[in-house]
């Protein structure tokens, strides 16, 4: 699997941009602030249908503009696929995928399978448990779309569970209606949590195999599922019984507080919570392995290596992490952003060099 075109209009810094790739390395250079990292936006936009950077599609339209259209072509088993997105300032999203409408956003969804890294997924560690689920769910959605059609479902449920608590109206039959919600989160919440579940067993080995690679033996990474309804919520009829238990506590805080969208991955080196106890660079080592692991997980799952988009990491990483990242790229294509040209040209792959300036970018021979 690879990528041979990008085509922008009015993404970002982007007027109009037609951008060819290698199928082997890329490597797009240029000062800051310049639109490196819009071109890897892009490309993961038409891999999840997101922006790894904002929630808001309207920050995607360049200033001044009502809309933006984003094209990626590429190669897949020998036959050609593309994926298009044009979005409307009015909201209005229209996505195609070898030119065909789909109906639902999950239909895109594997179609071209990404894994990114960039500075700010050391959130992942930093941050709280919304960041780790972020990164479970583009994951595990990526090479199980059941999942993904399962998330979009429970997300309307909590948005509907919600709105009920905040206008809760007892005389009204609201705990009936409250108890109907319940059993319907309990349904596909469990579902969601055993493949979370399931999902972090099968890589506990692969991320500890990485890990200790990186650190010579040294440490030991452990990755645990924190339920917020306890530990047998995985099970529809403990979650239901946990949340109708708890029906006050919701009521009273106007919010639902529990379920898979409350939950948790937390990460453990050498038994010590890395995000209150690890240093700097055991948490960027941790990334790192996380990172290689997801790598290797998609091409087990889908048969096909995913692009790997380094979006300026190797700023951020130490000389012998930055060799073993190198080294261990094993991937069909990469795209790399930097700011200068000559921190890659030692690399063995056929590489094509992309320089970028204000919203243009030329290819540089």
């Amino acid at each position: 699997m690879y990528i041979t075109k990008i085509y922008l209009k009015n993404f970002r810094n982007y007027s109009e941009q037609t951008v060819d790739l290698n199928e082997n390395v890329n490597i797009i250079y240029g000062k800051n602030a310049q639109g490196k990292t819009n071109l890897i936006e892009s490309v993961f936009l038409c891999s999840t249908g997101r922006s790894h950077r904002t929630i808001k599609d309207n920050e995607l339209i360049m200033e001044g503009k009502n809309s933006f259209s984003v094209r990626i072509e590429g190669m897949k088993d020998d036959l050609p696929f593309d994926i298009s997105i044009h979005y409307e300032k009015s909201g209005k999203k229209l996505i195609k995928v070898n030119g065909l409408k789909i109906r639902k956003f999950g239909e895109m969804i594997g179609v071209l399978n990404t894994v990114i890294f960039s500075p700010d997924d050391l959130q992942i560690v930093k941050k709280g448990p919304a960041e780790r689920r972020r990164f479970l769910d583009i994951l595990i959605s990526q090479t199980n779309p059941s999942y993904f059609y399962n998330l979009q479902k429970y997300q309307k449920t909590i948005k509907q569970k919600n709105a009920l608590l905040r206008k809760f109206d007892k005389a009204a039959g609201g705990i009936e209606l409250l108890h109907v919600f319940n059993q319907k989160q309990a349904e596909i919440g469990s579902r969601i949590i055993q493949e979370r579940i399931e999902f972090i067993n099968e890589i506990k080995e692969k991320i500890q195999e990485n890990h200790s690679k990186l650190t010579k033996n040294k440490e030991i990474i452990e990755i645990k599922n924190i339920s917020s309804a306890g530990r047998e919520s995985q099970e529809e009829s403990a979650l239901f019984k946990f949340l109708d238990n708890n029906t006050k506590n919701e009521i009273r805080n106007q919010a639902c507080l529990y379920g898979p969208h409350r939950d948790d991955m937390e990460i453990y080196v050498n038994n010590s919570d890395l995000r209150s106890f690890g240093s700097q660079g055991q948490q960027r080592t941790a990334v790192l392995s996380l990172k290689l692991t997801e790598i290797q997980l998609i091409r087990e799952k889908t048969g096909h290596s995913p692009v790997l988009l380094l979006d300026d990491v190797m700023s951020e990483l130490d000389i012998s992490r930055k060799r073993y990242l190198l080294d261990n790229i094993d991937t069909r294509q990469t795209l790399i952003t930097g700011t200068e040209k000559r921190t890659y040209s030692a690399f063995e792959y056929k590489t094509t060099y992309l320089h970028v300036i204000n919203g243009t970018v030329e290819e540089i021979l």
